[in-house]
């Protein structure tokens, strides 16, 4: 977990606070907003969080071996998945947007 975290959250988040840092104060800049939005960090989140909470079932239910492997692997597998619909449901929602400003919009003379 510690891996993941510091290999795909690190360096995003490294990123986004030095973008910060010189953005200037008002509208948050688009390529701002797209690093922070970006997919890979919920994924990633999701997919730690839900490892996270494996943990603890296994802890708490302490099953053998095989059981083990496949509880902590239905929690990659469903933390990714998760991460993925999200992720995708909202690049939607932001194409609709787009589309829908772009329509909207007067022609240019």
């Amino acid at each position: 977990m510690i891996a993941l975290g510091a290999g795909l959250i690190g360096p995003r988040m490294r990123a986004i606070v030095m973008a910060t840092r010189e953005a200037s104060e008002g509208l948050l800049p688009s390529q701002l907003s797209a690093r922070i939005h970006e997919p890979v960090l919920f994924t990633v989140l999701l997919i730690q969080a839900l490892m996270l909470l494996g943990i603890v079932f296994l802890m708490t239910t302490k099953p053998e071996l095989v059981r083990s492997i496949i509880v902590m692997g239905v929690a990659l597998v469903v933390g990714l998945a998760w991460g993925v619909l999200v992720s995708r449901s909202g690049r939607s929602r932001g194409l609709e947007r787009a589309a829908h400003t772009d329509r909207t919009r007067e022609p240019v003379a």
